[in-house]
């Protein structure tokens, strides 16, 4: 008895799209206290204008001082929701692409031209 087994599934693709939103997700966790002192930086110096803008490290400082802890993630909700939609979504493509690129150039590697197009 023989049976075919099929290459791929759902699970392998679906890979691309899970790993590149779990990526996307956990490098938006990561980065969002600094996004957040950049934007209150850029409030800071659009509403005193002439004065200096503290430092991003000033900014932090304060912030978890007055506000605590938790507030240098304020915002990561939407910050997550986003990256689980165009994260997940913008890896996951190109993986895609990718690989139709490499089908249809008879299994040998694409050229560095086709590898940045499908990235777009």
């Amino acid at each position: 008895m023989t049976t075919t087994k099929k290459t791929g599934g759902f699970f392998k693709t679906a890979e691309p799209f899970i790993c590149g939103g779990t990526a996307a997700s956990f490098a938006s966790v990561c980065i969002h206290p600094i996004d957040l002192a950049k934007v209150r930086m850029q409030l800071y110096g659009q509403m005193n204008p002439g004065k200096k803008v503290p430092s991003m490290f000033t900014i932090i400082g304060n912030m978890v001082q007055s506000e605590g802890v938790i507030s240098a993630y304020k915002g990561v909700d939407a910050a997550i929701g986003r990256q689980m939609v165009y994260g997940t979504a913008r890896i996951g493509l190109h993986r895609s692409f990718s690989d139709k690129l490499v089908e249809m150039n008879d299994g040998k590697p694409i050229a560095f031209v086709q590898k940045a197009l499908s990235g777009l």
